[in-house]
């Protein structure tokens, strides 16, 4: 299910660094509508299969200021994807619950939110990130972030998919096989608590395995998708 939640403004500077807030608000809803399902999500060390975008400004209307995202608009919105009725129906209905939220301590409050139709996934298809996709490999003990540079990058987030798809259905897809051609890549920085996660946000043309293709589509490309990593849109 893909929903777009809008917000009006009534704070209008937060941290730049907004990723771990914007999570906890989705949490906080989850518990408040469904305390289970938000225990579930808590304790439960697999995929969370959920993801969400950035925080969108119409007309691109912010600036970032040492470290503050400070909106210049009246209204900002939010995408979030999952797999899962149940996650996006609870999400809804906490959201519901409580109208005025808070992001990083400053408040905005639910003006709409609306269920989007989902485009078909076939075998090709291409991308455009609404967040950026986070992969890492671990060497000699440490985890370091990949980059599109490196062919690891690709191995990563295939098996990543592969795993995401068992974890929902139990069992393996028909078809394992996936190309990643990025046609645009810009590396970002960002901060998750008190840790920076190196990752990218790219346009791609992906193809291969329809069954990963929509996995990703639905629940985020590579890791971290539920710190608000690896959300998609199509382009084509």
């Amino acid at each position: 299910m893909r929903l777009r939640i809008d917000f009006n403004v009534v704070d209008r500077v937060l941290d730049a660094n907004y990723n771990y807030y914007l999570a906890s608000l989705i949490y906080r809803c989850i518990q408040q509508a469904n305390p289970e399902l938000s225990f579930d999500l808590h304790v439960k060390s697999c995929f969370k299969l959920f993801t969400f975008s950035r925080l969108i400004v119409p007309n691109r209307k912010f600036e970032i200021v040492d470290g503050n995202f400070i909106i210049k608009s009246d209204e900002v919105f939010l995408y979030f994807s999952t797999p899962k009725i149940e996650i996006a129906k609870s999400f809804v209905e906490g959201l519901l619950m409580m109208p005025e939220v808070e992001i990083c301590n400053s408040k905005f409050t639910v003006s709409c939110v609306k269920i989007l139709k989902e485009h078909k996934i076939e075998s090709r298809v291409r991308f455009s990130t609404l967040s950026p996709i986070s992969v890492t490999t671990v060497r000699d003990g440490k985890i370091y972030d990949l980059y599109p540079t490196d062919e690891k990058f690709y191995e990563n987030l295939r098996m990543n998919l592969v795993k995401k798809f068992i974890a929902l259905y139990g069992k393996t897809p028909n078809n394992c096989d996936l190309k990643i051609k990025p046609l645009n890549v810009k590396p970002k920085r960002i901060k998750v608590k008190n840790t920076y996660h190196r990752c990218v946000d790219m346009v791609f043309d992906a193809e291969g395995s329809r069954e990963l293709l929509e996995i990703g589509y639905k629940a985020g490309f590579g890791e971290r998708n539920s710190m608000g990593f690896g959300m998609v849109k199509v382009l084509k």
